[in-house]
């Protein structure tokens, strides 16, 4: 019994393997991606590693695209909804200040992008990839600042801006139409109200080819 048992086994890994060793199916594919991604604000005049820099704690956000593969290429049309940061954040960028001026904080971001990927070793079981894209990031952000005990009007600002990304990541085909997508991508979303916006995503997703 345990011998029988240990070859069903073996023969389920081995057409496991055998399956998602087969060519990669080209064609029309559908995605689901989802993750956590840490926006920030940096002022136009200073780098990132700045003081003037603002972190925004972590969201999760989740996006769906439509797109083709062909070969090493996959190009498609993807839509991002991020979760609206909604926190106080320390606005001092003097740090004898810190502390003592902050604001309420809410950032709304939603993505269009059409993005291409460049496949390594797009019929093996794992495969690094690289990706690129571009397309435009509608933001909208409320500032209440508090300073000293006092309470600012609440401001608010919205932009639609061109945005562009560069990402990287790893494939686990399951069969030829299954694949388990994670990665990493850097998003410039552009300016608000005389600041940079970008961000850091980390997903995990799955595509299918049909």
């Amino acid at each position: 019994m345990k011998k029988f048992f240990f070859m069903a086994l073996s023969a389920a890994l081995f057409c496991s393997v055998m399956s998602a060793t087969a060519s990669a199916r080209d064609g029309a594919y559908l995605a689901i991606r989802g993750g956590t991604v840490n926006e920030n604000m940096n002022s136009d005049d200073d780098s990132a590693f700045d003081d003037n820099r603002l972190d925004f704690d972590y969201v999760w956000f989740i996006s769906g695209a439509v797109g083709y593969r062909w070969n090493y290429i996959r190009a498609e049309l993807e839509y991002t909804y991020r979760n609206d940061f909604d926190d106080m954040v320390d606005t001092a960028t003097n740090p004898i200040l810190a502390g003592k001026y902050f604001s309420h904080m809410v950032l709304k971001s939603k993505t269009v992008m059409a993005n291409a990927y460049f496949d390594f070793m797009p019929n093996y079981v794992i495969s690094p990839y690289l990706s690129a894209g571009i397309g435009w990031t509608y933001l909208e952000m409320e500032e209440t600042s508090h300073s000293d005990g006092l309470i600012q009007p609440t401001q608010s600002f919205e932009e639609t801006n061109f945005t562009w990304s560069l990402g990287a990541g790893l494939t686990i085909r399951i069969n030829k139409c299954i694949n388990i997508d994670g990665g990493y991508r850097y998003v410039d979303m552009g300016e608000l109200e005389h600041a940079n916006i970008n961000a850091h995503e980390i997903y995990g997703g799955i595509r299918y080819t049909f």
